[in-house]
């Protein structure tokens, strides 16, 4: 205890304490972990269609680990005896799913990007990215090769990416002469706004402007496996472009409920990978136990269920986003406000966001409100989003309810009344002072 003590008065404490204190002070969020989420209804979470706790898929579960050999963990990397014929597999059943050439199974889709990211673009290869790609992606990039060459395009800009293609290829010639590569780096669904890349235009600029084997657009479906395309597939396969796409990243910890990551990409990059991705060379492989889950996750959302919790949050989602439209008419948008929908140009028009970003000015206390209702939200300041953009992040699941969202509405529209008046009182109370 006296060791624990003395770090309070170090050089390095103090460090870390004026860190905690600046976040403090533009109200971002400090965190503990020190208790457990509290008990209330989930509209915060990434459980998309609801499977965290499905007693169907629990038993589905339960059987295949009851009939397992194996268990517990492999004891050791993939490449040093970790190698099972669970995760081998379980990877040749990723690819047949997908519809790809190669699989690579991952502890968790940050390992994944950055094991990508870092080892696979080349000397001489460039990257262009979306501005808002996710920090697992960036880490990657800002150890690899070709960290000195990333343009960054206007957060889902056709525009914008099509003036980061010319400039690439202008300052770097190799890449028209077929010697080097331009890399694209996109999300399907991002996590903070839930808008959709313009994947189409993406493809069409690609093929447009770079030579075929200088190309290669590496999709993160994070957000999006298990709640869009065909039986789950994503983004990809709902738009058709899973043979324009070179490598597209699916995750296991949102609309699949447990944990882990896929790399679908050409067998060389997979080869490449296993050799030179030091998170995945390093780390030890999934427990057999996992494996056995994300089987069962696959054999359950692979039946009509995935179909039926499919079309029940689409259906939720569009209830919510009509309500919370109605709610907010009389509301001042500096309390409460929703982004503009719209889908970028190849969408199907009935394609809808589950995650519901709730603009306000006051994201903080909007939270504190939320938090004392048992919604275990956070409020979203600048600079973690850009001025104005400030938020509350809202995630609809399949198992919600309409009256679950209907009394969160009430909480909102209770908050927004309790703002206006003490704004009002304020105000009095400023003229009173003035008098």
């Amino acid at each position: 205890m006296s060791r624990s003590l003395s770090l309070t008065t170090t050089p390095l404490a103090s460090a870390m304490n004026g860190a905690m204190e600046k976040r403090r002070k533009v109200l971002i969020p400090t965190l503990d972990l020190a208790q457990p989420v509290p008990p209330g209804p989930d509209v915060y979470t990434n459980d998309f269609l609801s499977l965290t706790n499905d007693p169907d898929l629990r038993q589905i579960f339960l059987d295949k680990l009851a009939k397992s050999p194996r268990v517990f963990g492999v004891a050791g990397s993939r490449l040093l005896g970790g190698n099972s014929s669970d995760h081998v597999n379980f990877e040749n059943r990723m690819a047949q799913f997908f519809d790809a050439p190669a699989a690579l199974l991952f502890t968790s889709g940050y390992d994944a990007n950055v094991a990508f990211w870092h080892s696979v673009p080349q000397a001489g290869d460039v990257i262009i990215l979306d501005e808002l790609v996710h920090a697992s992606s960036r880490d990657g990039m800002a150890i690899s090769r070709a960290r000195k060459s990333l343009y960054l395009f206007s957060h889902n800009s056709p525009s914008s990416f099509e003036e980061m293609v010319h400039l690439a290829l202008k300052e770097h010639p190799t890449i028209a002469q077929g010697k080097n590569t331009l890399f694209v780096a996109v999300e399907a669904t991002y996590s903070m706004d839930g808008d959709f890349a313009p994947l189409p235009d993406i493809v069409r600029i690609v093929e447009q402007y770079v030579p075929k084997q200088s190309a290669h657009i590496m999709v993160d479906e994070a957000h999006s496996t298990g709640v869009f395309g065909p039986q789950g597939r994503g983004i990809v396969h709902l738009l058709g472009l899973q043979d324009r796409v070179h490598t597209v990243l699916h995750t296991f910890g949102k609309g699949r409920a447990l944990t882990g990551a896929v790399i679908l990409t050409a067998p060389i990059i997979r080869q490449y990978i296993i050799n030179y991705g030091r998170p995945f060379i390093y780390t030890t492989a999934l427990p057999i136990s996992l494996v056995c889950g994300l089987n069962a996750s696959f054999d359950y959302l692979e039946g009509p269920i995935g179909d039926q919790r499919r079309a029940q949050l689409r259906g939720l989602c569009e209830y919510f986003r009509g309500a919370l439209e109605e709610a907010f008419k009389h509301i001042p948008p500096n309390l409460l406000s929703l982004q503009e929908r719209s889908l970028p140009n190849g969408y199907p028009a009935d394609t809808i966001s589950p995650i519901i970003p709730i603009l306000t000015g006051y994201p903080r206390q909007l939270a504190d409100f939320l938090n004392s209702y048992g919604y275990a939200v956070q409020g979203i300041p600048y600079p973690v989003v850009p001025k104005g953009h400030e938020r509350v992040r809202i995630s609809v699941h399949a198992l919600n309810t309409e009256e679950e969202f209907d009394t969160l509405i009430s909480r909102l529209k209770q908050w927004a009344t309790m703002m206006q008046t003490m704004g009002t009182q304020v105000q009095s109370g400023r003229i009173q002072s003035r008098l």
